[in-house]
């Protein structure tokens, strides 16, 4: 008679996801969205520790800007949010709302300005519609946040390093200090002069906030090349660039390109080569934008046909700026069939224009498919694009803290 086989010491063994090699689960993680890993942190103390670490929170945003499904989509920010209380991510082509994000914070004065975007964090201001001035530098101390949608948490900036005293202005950039990876954010003020004018005679200040000090900190002795009038765009993670173009005498526009290192926290300037800066005469418009990984420059200029309708030609450049070398490349040239103003690139190529409409809202969202030979342009967005990131993801920068975490997701 056989014998009964013994049954094997490891059939009462069960295998748990924390047997899993730890690359393993790093993969498996970074592949979750980003609500799920808010959840997962109250699993066990092991399971915060490794999705709270500096160093996953960069490999899963690394993973999202790889295969964003967001590529045709625009995070839409209301100018006045008396009454919206929400942001909302839309369809570039359908403006069909995706998601929608309750802002959780409220401005003295009820508006909203984005200052820059990365990795999922907004860089927000409130407007004082009664020192508008037509410059594009950001007027007073006004206060500054950090709002990333995605987890529910944002962080008001108000303190600075530098006293208030008279006028000032400033403009903004944010980065990240890669071998820690510190997001931060960099503020370049400029004081008036003894005439009274922000013109950038006197020499600008310059500090830098730490979100992982959660303080500002003051770069001495910053030599700032020359003023920039418009919010960065970062390429990278620890590149901010600034345009700044500026009339002369004689009418002829001279373009810079002002760039700050997080890494390094040192400035420096690019002049756009005359191919870039005249390829549609003196009058043309400037946009930076960011395509293929790479900074980009929107050039735009009104014309007219021989019909009197008008039209608009476009050229995107793209820049390389690596160990010291920049290099310009034409990546497109083509003619829009509206008038309106480039806001953005999206990954797939479709470039979103704002444009005026017939809608009470006064402008319209437009969208050209770049890639397409016969340039297929969508109708307006019945939307309200006070202010737009087309490259927003979701990300678990500004993490910290389990039960408010769970609360806010």
């Amino acid at each position: 008679m056989m014998q009964k086989e013994a049954p094997s010491s490891n059939a009462d063994h069960t295998t748990t996801f924390n047997d899993l090699p730890a690359a393993m689960l790093v993969n498996i993680f970074t592949r979750l969205p980003v609500k799920t890993l808010i959840r997962s942190t109250s699993v066990c103390k092991t399971w915060y520790s490794n999705i709270t670490k500096p160093t996953f929170i960069s490999a899963h945003i690394q993973h999202s800007l790889s295969c964003s499904n967001n590529n045709n989509a625009l995070f839409v920010i209301p100018l006045v949010i008396k009454h919206k209380k929400y942001c909302t991510l839309i369809s570039a082509h359908t403006g069909d709302v995706l998601k929608k994000y309750k802002i959780p914070f409220q401005t003295k004065t009820n508006t909203l300005k984005l200052c820059g975007s990365l990795n999922g964090v907004l860089c927000l201001n409130e407007i004082d519609f009664g020192k508008i001035s037509g410059s594009d530098l950001l007027d007073d101390y006004q206060e500054l946040y950090l709002w990333n949608p995605s987890v529910g948490k944002y962080k008001r900036l108000s303190w600075s390093c530098f006293k208030k005293g008279g006028e000032c202005s400033y403009a903004l950039g944010l980065g990240v200090y890669e071998p820690t990876y510190d997001f931060r954010v960099v503020r370049i003020v400029y004081l008036e002069d003894e005439m009274g004018f922000l013109n950038g005679r006197v020499p600008p200040k310059v500090e830098v906030f730490s979100l992982r000090s959660n303080k500002w900190r003051r770069i001495k002795e910053a030599v700032v090349p020359r003023v920039a009038y418009q919010c960065s765009i970062t390429v990278g993670n620890n590149m901010a660039y600034w345009l700044d173009t500026k009339r002369t005498k004689s009418f002829f526009e001279d373009g810079w390109i002002v760039w700050f290192d997080f890494n390094t926290e040192m400035f420096g300037k690019i002049k756009m080569p005359d191919d870039v800066r005249y390829c549609f005469g003196l009058m043309a418009h400037f946009v930076l934008m960011r395509f293929e990984g790479k900074l980009a420059v929107c050039i735009t200029s009104d014309l007219k046909e021989s019909s009197g309708q008008p039209f608009q030609p476009c050229c995107i450049w793209l820049m390389s700026h690596e160990d010291g070398e920049v290099s310009w490349n034409l990546r497109f040239k083509v003619l829009l069939k509206e008038r309106a103003r480039p806001l953005s690139i999206l990954g797939s190529g479709t470039l979103l224009m704002v444009s005026p409409t017939e809608s009470e809202s006064g402008e319209g969202l437009f969208s050209s498919n770049l890639m397409r030979e016969d340039l297929l342009q969508s109708k307006p967005l019945d939307v309200e694009p006070g202010a737009g990131d087309a490259l927003f993801i979701e990300s678990l920068l500004l993490l910290e803290g389990r039960e408010e975490l769970l609360e806010s997701a």
